[in-house]
């Protein structure tokens, strides 16, 4: 092995460079089609090998294009968002339909923000 390396040294054979790779364009009837495909139920990994990228990179496009992914925690606002209706009296089920989350999820946000839950019945504990 050792040989190997400083023969390499001795007569200036060099390793191939790393081509950095560039990113496959994709084109707007593309992500067209990719949208409805996400939006009918089918996951990012199927639909980023059928156009070609990976699912990160998929995710991004969608995202720019304002596309809400599954399985998403919800941002700051939309936790503040069922703070407030929760405050207003309504059920954690009325709160998860009206801000796109679960109940359970509604519940353990709020829990996490430190909002006293009431019983199922709406009285306070």
């Amino acid at each position: 092995m050792h040989r190997a390396i400083r023969l390499r040294a001795r007569h200036g054979v060099r390793r191939e460079e790393s081509h950095v790779r560039q990113q496959a364009r994709v084109s707007g009837e593309v992500l067209l089609s990719a949208e409805a495909q996400y939006a009918a139920g089918e996951t990012l990994r199927t639909i980023a090998t059928d156009v070609g990228v990976s699912r990160q990179r998929l995710a991004s496009l969608l995202r720019e294009r304002g596309v809400r992914l599954r399985r998403t925690a919800p941002s700051d606002a939309e936790v503040q968002e069922m703070v407030r209706r929760y405050a207003d009296g309504e059920s954690l089920e009325r709160v998860g339909a009206r801000v796109g989350f679960s109940a359970g999820t509604v519940r353990n946000h709020l829990i996490a923000a430190g909002v006293l839950l009431r019983d199922p019945q709406g009285r306070e504990r």
